[in-house]
């Protein structure tokens, strides 16, 4: 059977992106990463719900929507947790970085949401996860890493993308320690150093 090269499609803000970006890079993925500028009707008719992002596997396999792309490829590699508890956790991260961490700073750095939120997210969310790493080394509880960290990772730098650093200063040393040890993959440090700028901010 003739296989192609994964691929994966999304535009050049960080956004939902990123998350898809992150896991393959992560993992040394060998993919094609499209950057598109805009949908166009032809191209839009091929997609399940009309939106980006879009991975294609290499046997043509298709799939939509942020988390589950990010959770098919860590199943391909093990990353969702060694148990059932784990993989709740997991799945308890994953909803709450999407829906209540990058969502919201999306919308703040758009100046469609009050600025506010900021506040409140860094002391709701990034301490509880800065109190999860701090009790059980890995945001899972585990034994390693999951894909719950990556998350966690991803919405750590996504607020500093934004312009939050100085909102973080000596606030979340294991958060830190989190970003460092992301950032050090040779997958990801290649992607933050090459992807494009999308020149919005966001």
């Amino acid at each position: 059977m003739t296989t192609n090269k994964p691929s994966f499609s999304y535009f050049k803000v960080l956004v939902l992106g990123q998350l898809p970006r992150f896991t393959l890079y992560y993992f040394g993925t060998d993919f094609t990463d499209n950057y598109v500028d805009s949908i166009d009707d032809e191209f839009r008719k091929t997609l399940k719900f009309g939106q980006l992002p879009l991975f294609v596997d290499s046997d043509g396999f298709k799939i939509t929507q942020t988390d589950a792309i990010c959770k098919y490829i860590a199943a391909k590699h093990d990353f969702l947790g060694k148990s059932i508890k784990e993989r709740a956790i997991v799945d308890e991260t994953i909803s709450a970085v999407h829906d209540d961490v990058i969502i919201p700073g999306y919308k703040v750095g758009k100046g469609v949401e009050d600025k506010k939120v900021i506040d409140t997210i860094i002391s709701r969310h990034f301490t509880a996860f800065e109190k999860e790493l701090a009790e059980n080394k890995f945001i899972a509880g585990g034994d390693n890493y999951t894909l719950a960290d990556l998350y966690v990772f991803a919405a750590y730098h996504y607020y500093k993308h934004l312009g939050h650093s100085e909102k973080f200063q000596n606030k979340f040393p294991h958060l830190e320690a989190l970003q460092a040890y992301f950032e050090s993959n040779k997958g990801i440090a290649e992607y933050i150093k090459n992807r494009p700028d999308s020149g919005k901010g966001i």
